[in-house]
């Protein structure tokens, strides 16, 4: 009896003291997360040409959501009023989190702050549950650390503002921590966990969901068990399959009208080719992205030197031997990724192409290389009376250059918006031309001027309503012609007068023109949603309510 007490006495100590650690682990990782973001909170929002790309959605989602309409079809302000289809194929989570910050906060300002303190501490907290899933809690504080610190994660807040994709890195570690566990517990929660990380995903950047997918594939495929090869494999699928169902409402449409879009096929921009972004394809400086994102990738290799030179002179540490082997080698596969030498695999791999960038790969690669860092330094601090002191200042000085070099950089030389100067950018967003790609494949990027919403030769007509997604106006009685509308052809306008349907049809750039009839009429216009989309709305409850009842702590029967 008496050793039974002493035993859970002892039990309870250690649970206590995990959590004693790991709590302390936490708040450390919280504290550098927001610490990396204190420039931002001081000198103002960092400022790109994707800070208005992202304004131009923001400000019209955030108008819908107030009048109601949940996911709008329509972005109404863009192009000078004629409008594009972009909401339907960009994702939409960032969006419903700089709408739920700017309702919080009142101001677009405070709004943008509060979003990326909440996604760097997202980010930061995704790795120290990734890495803690393999490794102590110590390595795991430091993974967290060293990505809050990465060159290539710091280098999308401040100097390129790619505010979805730095989303999406905060959600990808989730996804790699929940694969890491179901493969070694197989339960239904981390089946759950890791559902609603890749919903979030899907949901959050659409590049980095493809290049995540083949990512997360590698991991898996080297980190499923043998004994367990099928009960695995199967909750991988369902865990993926639940995402794809919770996130149908935003992917089926966006899959189903691609090709209604111009994407880069019409006016051809050769800076966003794939085949002229590969790591090191370059060293000039004429092609200004592989340029800096070279230079982005020595800094991230000088990051992992004391890993490098760590494992060369001691090998890995046989605790940690197989997990740390698995990171390094898909470690290497993205970097493999990055560079020409993958040339042939995106060839021959369409959705690949479509991401534009090879070197979107450092996203991930920066993740990996934080915890193989991580792992090492450990050792290092284990081991420093042993070690001989010129490759400690080697390697030390290796990390501090990295790191210095980082914070002089990327950081300090940003541009950033105080508020009043930022409440002037964004308050000139509304109307601007949206980026090519969005634009539907029939209609020009600058179509022609049009001094009111609706003309029409030799009929007068008046403006009744002129909302998003419904419009309105009546045109006195004369002969059988068209109204061209200032906004641009679509399939999904209808127009309508009383009972009949009206034809439409795209001018010449691409302006959305309408059949009038004869005589005086109300004509309504209606952008109408197709059955599908009731179909994966209700696909995408269906799949978070699949995910609450694998998350739920349903009672299990004793065998």
């Amino acid at each position: 009896m008496l050793n039974v007490r002493a035993t859970t006495f002892l039990n309870s100590k250690i649970v206590v003291g995990e959590f004693s650690l790991n709590a302390i682990s936490i708040a450390v990782v919280i504290a550098v997360s927001v610490g990396v973001i204190l420039p931002a909170l001081v000198w103002g929002v960092p400022s790109s040409r994707d800070l208005d790309n992202h304004f131009r959605f923001a400000l019209p989602f955030f108008d819908a959501l107030a009048h109601g309409r949940w996911y709008p079809g329509w972005l109404a302000e863009s192009n000078g009023g004629y409008g594009d289809p972009s909401f339907r194929f960009y994702p939409p989570g960032v969006y419903y989190l700089l709408a739920a910050t700017r309702w919080l906060t009142g101001s677009w300002y405070q709004a943008s702050l509060l979003t990326l303190v909440l996604l760097s501490v997202a980010g930061g907290l995704g790795m120290y549950f990734w890495a803690r899933s393999v490794f102590s809690a110590t390595i795991a504080t430091w993974a967290a650390v060293f990505y809050a610190l990465a060159p290539y994660h710091l280098n999308q807040l401040y100097q390129s503002f790619l505010l979805a994709e730095y989303a999406a890195c905060a959600v990808l570690p989730f996804a790699f921590g929940f694969v890491e566990a179901l493969c070694r517990k197989r339960r239904m929660r981390d089946v759950a966990g890791l559902a609603a990380a890749y919903t979030a995903l899907v949901l959050t950047h659409l590049p980095l969901t493809i290049i995540a997918s083949i990512a997360l594939l590698v991991y898996a495929l080297m980190r499923v068990e043998n004994p367990y090869l099928f009960d695995t494999v199967k909750k991988l699928s369902l865990a993926v399959a639940a995402g794809l169902a919770a996130s149908a409402f935003y992917w089926v449409t966006m899959v189903a009208e691609l090709r209604w879009i111009a994407i880069n096929n019409v006016e051809v921009d050769a800076s966003v080719d794939y085949r002229t972004n590969f790591l090191f394809s370059t060293l000039s400086s004429n092609n200004l992205n592989v340029w800096w994102m070279n230079i982005l990738t020595i800094l991230t290799l000088l990051m992992l030197a004391p890993a490098a030179i760590f494992i060369f002179r001691h090998g890995i540490h046989r605790d940690h031997s197989k997990p740390l082997k698995r990171i390094i080698a898909v470690l290497v596969f993205c970097f493999f990724m990055a560079s020409p030498l993958s040339y042939p695999l995106w060839k021959v791999f369409p959705p690949l192409q479509q991401t534009q960038f090879p070197w979107r790969w450092l996203a991930i690669f920066s993740m990996l290389a934080s915890i193989v860092t991580a792992a090492a330094i450990q050792f290092w601090i284990a081991q420093r009376k042993q070690l001989n002191r010129s490759i400690v200042l080697v390697t030390g000085g290796c990390l501090a250059i990295s790191v210095a070099f980082t914070l002089s950089h990327v950081v300090r030389e940003a541009i950033y918006l105080p508020p009043s100067q930022f409440e002037n950018t964004i308050s000139r967003i509304s109307g601007s031309e949206s980026v090519n790609y969005w634009i539907p494949i029939w209609a020009a990027s600058r179509p022609k001027d049009m001094s009111s919403p609706v003309e029409v030769a030799d009929r007068s007509i008046s403006i009744k309503n002129w909302e998003p997604e419904h419009r309105s106006f009546e045109v006195a009685a004369g002969n059988a012609t068209e109204a061209r509308v200032k906004t641009f052809y679509y399939p999904h306008w209808i127009a309508t007068s009383g009972a009949q349907v009206l034809s439409t049809r795209p001018a010449a750039d691409g302006a959305l023109i309408i059949s009038l009839p004869p005589q005086a009429a109300t004509i309504n216009l209606d952008f109408k949603e197709p059955p599908r989309s009731r179909i994966a709305a209700a696909l995408g409850i269906l799949g978070w309510i699949s995910i609450g009842g694998l998350a739920a702590p349903w009672p299990r029967r004793r065998r």
